[in-house]
């Protein structure tokens, strides 16, 4: 069962609508794009960077709140 808190995945849907289309974007198996969204694969810094110009995140904010929502919320609450 997928998290409905993901922000990362629910960005993706939002803007490819599909994990296969955000795949095909990436030019990533859908695997890697299933792990990556569900987070059972992490990131490294430049997939992070190039996950960000696809899904149009344009600030720092955004970026935390979509890729590292932990972190996001620990400096926030």
């Amino acid at each position: 069962m997928q998290n409905p808190a993901n922000p990362f995945r629910l960005r993706v849907l939002e803007i490819y609508g599909t994990i296969g289309k955000f795949a095909d974007a990436m030019h990533w198996s859908g695997r890697k794009a299933s792990y990556v969204t569900t987070g059972k694969q992490d990131l490294t810094v430049k997939e992070a960077e190039e996950c960000a110009e696809a899904l149009f995140v344009d600030n720092m904010e955004d970026f935390m709140r979509i890729f590292y929502p932990l972190l996001s919320i620990k400096w926030t609450a």
